[in-house]
């Protein structure tokens, strides 16, 4: 049972926004508790390149991610709390050694809130946890941005091209020659590409 789905005092983490924790070649490995850790191990990693990890999800708390407002300590949560741990942790990330080298970070959000015309699920999947909410149309979490950072991302553009949580996860397998998990491996599923990796250095 996951007693982790609504905030606690002292405690905001939701286990359900750390996919690593479902897999059990993960939680079964003994690298599991090195690897899947707090985020007050990151500053740490990342004072250089050799000690950053080449891949981290970093999901913050049930307050810093927008979805609880008023949040269970008192901050005012929604869309100001996640904007003031974004502007903590990304300069953090993007003035690092490995991420001026070859870094890309990624942020995204699970849903949107409100009606959405086009928020149909992607591949054939099945309703998301959203579908039957009042206000939600179709399946999937609806439409939502993501902003990619990235010595190979000029700054100030912009793609139309139509990526979704399977995009971005099919573009991690890539870049890792990983095989495809899931509806990741729909066929014709948008990757990024040049649109995204835009600079010209």
């Amino acid at each position: 049972m996951d007693d982790t789905q609504k905030a606690k005092m002292g405690d905001e983490y939701a286990a359900r926004h750390n996919p690593f924790v479902y897999f059990a070649g993960i939680t079964g490995s003994p690298d599991c508790a090195a690897n899947d850790v707090d985020l007050g191990a990151l500053k740490t990693d990342l004072a250089s390149a050799a000690t950053t990890p080449n891949l981290s999800m970093i999901t913050p708390n049930l307050c810093h991610d927008g979805h609880d407002s008023p949040c269970v300590d008192g901050q005012p949560g929604g869309l100001a709390s996640a904007d003031a741990w974004l502007r903590q942790w990304v300069p953090a990330i993007t003035s690092s050694p490995a991420f001026k080298q070859d870094g890309v970070l990624v942020v995204t959000f699970d849903e949107s809130d409100g009606p959405q015309s086009d928020a149909s699920a992607c591949c054939g999947e099945g309703p998301g946890p959203n579908a039957a909410l009042p206000g939600i149309t179709g399946m999937g979490g609806g439409r939502v941005g993501a902003l990619v950072l990235s010595p190979f991302t000029k700054g100030g553009t912009w793609s139309t091209t139509p990526y979704n949580h399977y995009s971005l996860l099919a573009s991690i397998e890539d870049t890792f020659g990983l095989p495809y998990l899931g509806y990741a491996g729909t066929p014709g599923l948008n990757r990024f590409g040049l649109d995204v990796y835009n600079a010209s250095n």
